[in-house]
């Protein structure tokens, strides 16, 4: 099977979940602690701000048991504050691998964060999200809040824009490999991906990294098949870990928001 033809049939194989509603389940976290790495972390939220105070661990079962036995020697946590009940307070996020827990530390961890940021932020203050725009064809990130309108949907912290706008300027060089219509346009905090009814999949696989954190088995081919017609092996990886480390954030911002509302 030629590049060309694989990515006719997931067309077509993804128009027919769409049509007949079989898309993916939602997968409901287990209530079991795994053993693999993520964050630990403790949600404060008072009122129009909150704050997530993260631990990084390569192990969340052996790390959850040892912080509830000793949370005096976890200060940073504050689980103690106020006298409170640490195995209330305590909560854990899986991530794949040890590098997508410490960028989510990074963007999230320690940090306040006003509850509608709109409100706080001006075109002095940037803000700390990403914002999105999308249509079925087309999807637009924002990375500063100066960029920002009415109907956009706002999808936090996912990397510092001035490190993402590299990342997406290289990801439009290495999509250019694709054998299918695609318009990419990157500029200072904005990236732009365009394409035609026939390939609106593609659009949506790299959309719901963004908003859903996801990165599917269908995104994987593609980066294999991106290799095979001659896209560095250096700029793939890049990318690929970037969207990663988007998606980790992501996930991770969701679960919060649900937790706060």
């Amino acid at each position: 099977m030629d590049d060309m033809e694989y990515l006719v049939q997931e067309t077509m194989r993804l128009n027919h979940m769409l049509q007949t509603g079989t898309s993916r389940p939602f997968k409901y976290q287990s209530s079991k602690i795994p053993t693999g790495p993520g964050i630990l972390y403790h949600l404060q939220n008072s009122g129009p701000v909150f704050v997530v105070r993260t631990w990084v661990s390569d192990d969340l079962a052996k790390d959850h048991a040892t912080i509830i036995r000793h949370p005096e020697e976890y200060p940073s946590l504050k689980l103690l504050t106020d006298g409170g009940d640490p195995s209330e307070r305590l909560q854990w996020f899986s991530t794949q691998t040890r590098n997508q827990a410490e960028h989510v530390h990074a963007r999230i961890g320690q940090r306040r964060f006003p509850r509608r940021e709109e409100d706080v932020c001006n075109l002095s203050d940037p803000g700390f999200s990403w914002w999105m725009e999308s249509s079925s064809t087309t999807f637009t990130l924002y990375g500063k809040m100066n960029w920002v309108k009415e109907g956009l949907v706002r999808l936090g912290p996912l990397h510092d824009v001035n490190l993402a706008t590299p990342h997406w300027t290289e990801l439009a060089t290495v999509l250019s490999f694709l054998p299918v219509p695609l318009d990419v346009i990157t500029e200072v905090s904005r990236f732009q991906m365009s394409g035609t009814r026939e390939h609106s999949w593609l659009i949506e696989e790299f959309r719901r990294v963004f908003t859903q954190g996801e990165v599917s088995d269908e995104l994987r081919d593609m980066f294999v098949i991106l290799g095979k017609r001659g896209a560095l092996n250096s700029q793939l990886e890049s990318c690929w870990y970037f969207l990663q480390e988007s998606a980790a954030a992501r996930k991770f911002w969701l679960q919060i928001q649900t937790q706060l509302s």
